[in-house]
This record gives C-alpha cells, sequence and structure tokens, in this order.
C-alpha cells in the first residue's frame, strides 16, 4: 500500500497528476480541489494517497490531507457510490461541507454534485450521517462567510465546482473572490454569484 508520495508533478490531466518521484512517473487521481493548490512553479509536494486494486487494473487516488482519504473510504461505503462518484462529491464538497450538508440533511448540496442524484444523495445521507460523528468536526452549525484577502471558510468548495465545469484555476477564483466581496453568502450563492461574473467576461 502506498501512503503517500512526495516528488514534483511532471505532468496534469484533467482528472489526475502524474508525480515524478526519483525519475518514477505515478499517475494520481486527485479532485478538482487538489488541483486548484498545485504549485505553479516545479516545487516538489506531498500527497496522501489510497489504492484500489482491481483484478484488470490499479489506481490511486490522492487527496490533501488523510482525512480526506478517511472520507472517500465512507464514501465507498455506500451503496452505489463507487471511486468517480467519491471523487466527485470531494471535488464539490470537503469534508467539512459534506459533514455539514449531513448534519442538516440537506440533499441539495449533493446533488449539485454530476452524477449524484436524489436517490443516491439520500442514501449518502442516511448511511454516513453517524458515522460521520466520529470525526469531531463543527458541523453542526452553518457557519457564515467572512471575508480574508477576497476568500471565505468554503471558497476552496465553490472554486472546484467551477473547476468541475471547465473554467480555469484562476479564473475560478476570481470569480469567487468577486463574488464575495459582492456580498454572496454561501458555497450555493457563491458559485451562482460567480457565474454570473464569468458570463460577463465572457461576453
Amino acid at each position: 500500500m502506498i501512503a503517500f508520495l512526495r516528488g514534483r508533478v511532471a505532468m496534469v490531466e484533467p482528472d489526475a497528476v502524474v508525480i515524478d518521484v526519483n525519475g518514477v512517473g505515478y499517475r494520481v487521481n486527485v479532485t478538482a480541489a487538489f488541483k486548484t493548490m498545485l504549485p505553479s512553479n516545479e516545487q516538489e509536494i506531498q500527497v496522501f494517497t489510497h489504492m484500489i486494486v482491481r483484478e484488470d487494473d490499479i489506481q490511486l487516488y490522492g487527496f490533501l490531507s488523510p482525512e480526506e482519504i478517511s472520507v472517500f473510504t465512507l464514501l465507498l461505503g455506500v451503496n452505489g457510490v463507487g471511486p468517480k462518484a467519491a471523487m466527485a462529491v470531494l471535488s464539490y464538497l470537503s469534508p467539512q461541507g459534506l459533514g455539514r450538508a449531513l448534519a442538516l440533511e440537506d440533499t441539495s448540496a449533493l446533488t449539485m454534485v454530476p452524477g449524484v442524484g436524489k436517490k443516491t444523495a439520500q442514501r449518502i445521507l442516511l448511511e454516513l450521517k453517524d458515522k460521520f460523528k466520529k470525526f469531531n468536526l463543527n458541523l453542526t452549525e452553518q457557519p457564515q462567510p467572512q471575508v480574508r484577502n477576497g476568500t471565505f471558510p468554503d471558497a476552496d468548495d465553490a472554486v472546484a465546482a467551477l473547476l468541475a465545469l471547465g473554467y480555469s484555476a484562476s479564473e475560478a477564483r476570481d470569480a469567487v473572490n468577486k463574488a464575495v466581496e459582492s456580498g454572496a453568502a454561501g458555497i450555493s450563492e457563491s458559485i451562482k454569484t460567480a457565474l454570473r461574473f464569468l458570463d460577463k467576461t465572457k461576453k
């Protein structure tokens, strides 16, 4: 089992990165949120990994923290949720964002994820609500976004959602910053407001 990799990013693909570790390239499936954290130069990075071995395939999945791996494996335990869907959920929601959605029984936050319909969202809620409590995160209250240099606690979730829609990291980050500065509160409203800013720039 490979617990983590430390090396330089040799290649960036739509849903993965290739990490050069002492001359060996490891292809690692990553979330959109992970890609927003990639350095612009050739700095060395560390990625925590989870390996899935099948009869005809071996895949590595990369995360920003061991906590994300724990959430990933919990999602895989939900009936009907495979690695692709679990990565999609973590592209749209941080562990804290997912935990709040579960605590508040907010299935609409889950159905925003491509490929997650209402029934799947309800299964995730039903099967993970109690299991998520072991993380001891502050999830029961939805915090009000606070502007900090143009960002707020869930800004990365909003940026990741825009990345999944095909916008570049710089476009997504700038649009979310503008949305927050204009008074947008929460992930959903920030995404909608950011999209309006992006539409204006395309015209």
